[in-house]
């Protein structure tokens, strides 16, 4: 959900002032709370009309909010991510050293990731032919000399395209390494 619904949700327009928020708030909870209304979706009307109250009345957006208020606000932010990340590198730092290499954290700081390199060789072709058939189709289309393309440009594309080729297959013949490398532990592991 975005800031606009949540205002729909509490039956109100956008740019609404706190005042008018609890108030919304209150008449929406009073009328979907499951204990007054037993409605099959009493229950979740009663969610989405507190979530869109917390969101509307924790969101800067549309609220005369202080210098100050805003510093402190990025600065709770910046003190709950680093005690996320903080909790998360103990929890990690409590697996075994296998374990921790099959997480999601270890897997995503691999260096050459096989997608990756196979797009990496798309892009390089298709710049090579895109220059190639793009330049031939405006010379042959191409009814004065003013609309006749540009050579320099062409062969500085052509020369772009060709070496991010030759990266791309650098990279390739090092995932295959890669690759190689792990098959081989993996199979040691399993003998």
């Amino acid at each position: 959900m975005n800031l606009f619904d949540y205002y729909r949700i509490l039956g109100l327009r956008q740019g609404a002032s706190d005042d008018e928020i609890r108030k919304a708030y209150r008449r929406k909870a009073m009328e979907f709370h499951p204990d007054r209304n037993h409605s099959e979706d009493a229950q979740d009307q009663f969610i989405r009309v507190t979530e869109a109250y917390e969101y509307l009345t924790s969101h800067p957006h549309g609220r005369n909010i202080s210098e100050d208020e805003l510093r402190r606000n990025y600065q709770a932010w910046v003190d709950y991510r680093r005690a996320e990340a903080r909790r998360r590198a103990e929890q990690y730092a409590r697996n075994s050293y296998s374990d921790f290499k099959k997480s999601s954290l270890y897997r995503s700081t691999s260096a050459i990731d096989g997608t990756m390199v196979f797009l990496g060789f798309a892009l390089a072709i298709t710049v090579i032919l895109m220059t190639v058939f793009g330049y031939s189709y405006r010379l042959r289309t191409a009814t004065s000399p003013q609309q006749e393309p540009s050579l320099s440009l062409a062969i500085v594309t052509f020369t772009v395209g060709v070496i991010y080729l030759i990266v791309t297959v650098f990279y390739f013949s090092a995932w295959l390494a890669q690759e190689k490398n792990r098959r081989q532990k993996r199979n040691v592991k399993q003998n």
